[in-house]
């Protein structure tokens, strides 16, 4: 009786410690917008006419977000569920029998997935965000990473996945599909994703980026020439003309003078400081999120996934502390109109903008 007593005193206060992964779903559970996303999805759910009862529709949702945020199969997301005290805390299942099988689970994304929910989901995450002023699209920096896919023929078909393609970056070759985004260039945050082909060039995926409202669009080097293109997007819907601020080849600043490099290079650090906020949202998605490489195959399943990913990217990098405080201050400029006021306070506030990152 004492040793039953002492075993629950001790999942008692192990249940109390907390954690990384507990804070971590904590704060998943404080800024995911629950109500709307399930008010998005009910129309598609399963209705229960026929057959078992299915499982609850909130359920499903925060299975489908742990497999996301942790890089979990079908099959170790339902083991997860049942092992894992904070999992199930997380999904408010008290026994096994509350937990959906691995085929289950496949089946919910397949049907997120065939009605392109993910995507609303997405575009429900940029709207708030926009609302809150975190999106002002008044610039855009555009980029791309490569998310590599299964290059394996032990499968049905005896082939690798037809829509994925290989690249050469570098001295390494990479096959599977690149991400490219754009984001907005004063947070950092992802407001259009486009997801293609390994070897599709980033330039060629310029325009599906813009909104048509920027001043300014940044690119590395990849992008240049894009201004010049017969689908580029040369004025805003204002009718100004928007600026491409394009990365150089370093062999192109190495052509000119001595002098010319210097003014060069200040010019081209000026562009990179702007530029760099966006691989912030990259260091999120592949390190602490962990998505590297895809296990599903197709191009409508990786642009579902993309979609999820930097939904989830942006979640968490708009509830830092300091893009809070830059999202209140841009919306202040916006409102007085004052583009002199507008640099000074942004320049002066430049190293709130680089903080914006997940530990």
């Amino acid at each position: 009786m004492e040793k039953q007593m002492s075993m629950s005193a001790l999942s008692d206060e192990l249940a109390q410690v907390r954690t990384k992964k507990k804070e971590f779903l904590a704060q998943i559970e404080r800024i995911v917008p629950w109500k709307e996303w399930l008010v998005l999805i009910q129309p598609c759910y399963y209705k229960g006419e026929r057959g078992n009862k299915p499982y609850p529709l909130e359920t499903m949702l925060r299975l489908y977000l742990l497999q996301n945020l942790y890089d979990l199969s079908d099959e170790a997301t339902a083991a997860e569920a049942i092992d894992s005290r904070a999992f199930s805390d997380f999904c408010g299942v008290d026994s096994s029998n509350q937990v959906p099988d691995g085929d289950t689970i496949g089946r919910f994304r397949n049907l997120l997935v065939k009605n392109g929910l993910q995507e609303k989901l997405f575009a429900q995450v940029v709207a708030a965000l926009m609302k809150r002023g975190m999106i002002l699209k008044k610039g855009t920096i555009v980029d791309s990473t490569i998310i590599s896919a299964p290059s394996s023929t032990k499968n049905k078909e005896k082939k690798r996945d037809p829509d994925a393609h290989q690249v050469r970056k570098g001295n390494t070759w990479h096959f599977g599909y690149k991400a490219h985004i754009g984001a907005d260039k004063d947070s950092g945050l992802v407001h259009t994703i486009a997801v293609t082909a390994a070897n599709v060039h980033d330039v060629s995926q310029t325009a599906s980026l813009l909104t048509g409202e920027e001043e300014s669009v940044y690119g590395d080097s990849g992008y240049l020439g894009a201004q010049k293109r017969e689908d580029a997007i040369v004025r805003n819907k204002s009718g100004r003309k928007i600026k491409y601020k394009i990365n150089r080849r370093p062999s192109q600043i190495k052509k000119l003078s001595g002098s010319g490099q210097y003014d060069a290079k200040k010019a081209e650090h000026a562009k990179s400081s702007v530029r760099a906020k966006v691989e912030h949202v990259f260091d999120v998605v592949k390190k602490q999120l962990r998505f590297r490489k895809t296990r599903y195959r197709g191009l409508e399943k990786q642009r579902a996934k993309c979609n999820m990913m930097f939904a989830l990217a942006d979640l968490p990098l708009a509830d830092r502390p300091c893009l809070t405080a830059l999202s209140r201050m841009l919306s202040r400029i916006n409102e007085q109109g004052d583009p002199c006021f507008s640099r000074l306070l942004l320049f002066r506030e430049m190293p709130l903008v680089n903080c914006a990152v997940l530990p």
